[in-house]
């Protein structure tokens, strides 16, 4: 018999009250419409299993859920406008945080991918869970940088950047709006790409 072919999913994660559905349906419709990524499973995350007042650790939960497979994430805060199959990762990846001041995190969970079981990655969150939650202030990247350790980085090569620092538009295929979202919702250059919210 055969090797089975991997099916592709499609990750995000809406837990509590602060992205409306909007923004799930905003990131499916950039999906369908721009990225060229031919998935199988569109997977949102609602369980609010940590919940810390940010509710970032719930990203965890998708290491525990998937364990097969090839898997992208994006979070909902994400303006997709090209294709994104470049991006597509067999060995645990995420974002080089490369507009972020030194001192802080110097990488980022809004887009990560991966194949197969990272459930390794949930466990040790779950090592020491409560600690964890106060330890790291400044959320699962940070956890990621300072425990994980083994992952692998996209770069600035890989046509994604931050719209703190890049406002307009350049020939990015991602843009990062970190804990921008509402702005999102104003009428910038960026809109042509989202769905309409009327």
């Amino acid at each position: 018999m055969g090797k089975r072919e991997l099916e592709m999913r499609v990750i995000c994660v809406n837990t509590g009250t602060k992205y409306s559905q909007w923004y799930v349906d905003n990131l499916k419709h950039m999906i369908d419409n721009y990225s060229n990524l031919k998935y199988d499973k569109f997977e949102v995350i609602t369980e609010n299993r940590y919940d810390d007042e940010r509710g970032v650790f719930n990203k965890l939960l998708m290491f525990e859920k998937f364990t097969d497979d090839q898997n992208i994430y994006f979070d909902l805060d994400v303006l997709i406008k090209g294709d994104c199959n470049h991006l597509l990762r067999k060995e645990f990846t995420l974002c080089s945080a490369h507009w972020r001041p030194a001192y802080h995190t110097p990488l980022n969970s809004s887009i990560m991918s991966w194949q197969g079981d990272c459930s390794w990655i949930h466990d040790k969150f779950m090592e020491q869970m409560d600690y964890y939650l106060l330890k790291y202030r400044r959320g699962m990247d940070q956890f990621i940088y300072e425990v994980i350790k083994d992952y692998k980085l996209y770069t600035i090569e890989d046509k994604f950047c931050s719209y703190q620092t890049i406002l307009d538009e350049q020939d990015y295929v991602v843009y990062l709006f970190n804990q921008r979202n509402k702005e999102m919702l104003n009428e910038g250059w960026y809109a042509k790409y989202f769905k309409s919210n009327i």
